[in-house]
């Protein structure tokens, strides 16, 4: 009877120590924050901010967006072929028979107006020149000139310096395709270090939940045992419990460290130095997954087609191309230029002309067979080929990218929510497998069993979660939702909200 009773009390007492550690539902192992109705502290880590570090200091996007100042040089330099030139000359004849010096100074400015190209000048020379080079020879105060040349056929519409500056111009849209590129990528891998880190910390918490467990009983063991109300092996089996558990805990905490300094690449201060966070600033939980609809792919793929910078640098790739072809196009024209010069002599000269001439001419030029011109025609006629391939490809691989990216959310949430399901069973489980262990119908070893699967449980909970996020997050990369103007990331929590 003695036996009996210290039996029974030994029960009572375990039941007491275990009651808040036991791993009910909702609370306090349920890794949903639906479920849990547990709030977002302002000093945890949102998925929002860790993006917001991410736009603001992450290394290899500040690298990125450095590509617009360089196409912006690029185009400086064309813009460059444009500008005003400055040229002078000045010669001098000695020791022979004709002795003289002449001064030249002219400014020629290129334009982009038919390809017009605006010169004006002064010179003046002094001495004895051959009656044979009289061109050479100005009056007393010099000789002025101005004019123009105009190309009538070739390089009339385009010419190789403006076929360049369209080019660059094109260039400053790809930099920006390039740098949307980076940046879907960089915050699809932030994101997905981030659920990476949520998860590690609930297994954490899970851990340490069930070391918590089986230290709490075994003060209850000790008891029962001095007494005679159970057998010295129901402790030492539970120590083996509690080393094991221990070692678990020791696993899940190197596990939650890894993913926290991982989560440091992303993670930075206003000096852009690496922050590692602390477990404090966990999220208590997941949100809770939403299925993604037929109808939502479909209207996410059409407007993926519009934003995706893989399929839109095939169109400006095109624009490209399109000038290349147009220059080759242009290059099998005649160079037939059209000129006209003013000239005003100034003061008195030997020679009589002027004071003012006006000269207009025609200059032709065209290479008879046009390999090099036909050459540059077919390449890039074959080039425009191939973009329009590459580019029906990239939209197909959009298509497939959708489309898998929203497979894999589905089968996501259709795991969790039946991992869930089995967290909830495995619990009602252990709860009837602790009910029959406190009337005496169940050992030690048993409810062990059952904990354990619990916790097991839970874990794949967490893990599943954590793969719904993933997959997400791979969904937003292949929409390229973070290209939408004000955009945000799905299911970030602000801070003091309760979840729905």
């Amino acid at each position: 009877m003695r036996q009996l009773c210290a039996t029974l009390l030994a029960s009572v007492l375990m039941l007491e120590a275990q009651q808040q550690f036991r791993l009910p539902q909702p609370k306090p192992l349920s890794n949903r924050l639906a479920t849990s109705k547990a709030l977002i502290e302002p000093k945890m880590l949102t998925l929002e901010a860790l993006l917001a570090s991410v736009n603001q200091n992450f290394p290899p996007l500040r690298a990125a967006l450095l590509e617009k100042p360089l196409a912006e040089a690029d185009l400086l330099n064309q813009q460059g072929r444009f500008d005003l030139r400055l040229r002078s000359r000045f010669d001098t004849q000695n020791f022979g028979f004709y002795q003289n010096e002449r001064f030249e100074i002219a400014l020629e400015q290129p334009t982009q107006v038919w390809g017009a190209t605006l010169y004006s000048g002064y010179s003046v020379s002094a001495g004895r020149y051959p009656d044979y080079d009289g061109k050479g020879v100005t009056n007393e105060f010099g000789q002025y000139q101005a004019g123009i040349r105009i190309p009538l056929a070739r390089d009339r519409a385009i010419d190789n310096r403006r076929a360049d500056l369209g080019k660059a111009r094109i260039g400053l849209r790809l930099a920006d395709l390039s740098i949307d590129q980076q940046r879907l990528t960089i915050l699809q891998t932030a994101t997905r270090r981030y659920w990476d880190w949520v998860a590690a910390g609930r297994r954490l918490l899970i851990a340490n939940t069930l070391l918590e467990v089986a230290i709490g009983r075994d003060a209850i063991l000790t008891e029962s045992v001095r007494i005679g109300a159970l057998p010295q092996f129901e402790q030492l089996d539970n120590q083996r419990i509690v080393l094991q558990r221990q070692n678990n805990v020791v696993e899940a905490r190197r596990s939650l460290e890894n993913s926290s300094i991982e989560l440091s690449l992303f993670l930075r201060d206003g000096n852009g130095q690496p922050v590692i966070p602390e477990a404090e600033q966990l999220i208590p939980g997941f949100p809770d997954p939403a299925e993604i609809s037929e109808a939502t792919m479909l209207d996410d793929m059409n407007a993926a087609m519009s934003r995706r910078p893989d399929v839109l640098r095939f169109l400006f790739q095109r624009d490209q191309i399109g000038i290349d072809k147009k220059l080759a196009q242009n290059q099998r024209l005649p160079n037939v230029d059209f000129f006209a010069e003013y000239y005003r002599e100034a003061g008195d000269g030997l020679i009589k002309r002027g004071p003012n001439d006006l000269h207009v001419g025609l200059i032709f030029d065209l290479p008879l067979q046009r390999r090099q011109a036909t050459s540059q025609l077919q390449n890039a006629e074959a080039r425009l080929g191939q973009v329009e391939q590459l580019e029906k490809f990239q939209r197909d691989q959009v298509t497939a990218d959708v489309r898998d990216a929203a497979s894999a959310v589905k089968a996501a949430f259709e795991r969790s929510n039946v991992v869930s399901q089995e967290l909830s069973v495995t619990r009602q489980v252990e709860d009837a497998e602790r009910l029959r262990f406190e009337l005496g119908d169940s050992t030690l070893f048993v409810l062990n069993q059952r904990e354990q699967a619990t916790a097991e449980a839970a874990i794949r909970e967490a893990n599943a979660l954590a793969d719904y996020f993933r997959a997400y997050a791979a969904y937003e990369l292949a929409i390229a939702k973070a290209l939408v103007p004000g955009a945000k990331p799905a299911f970030t929590s602000p801070a003091n909200t309760q979840q729905p």
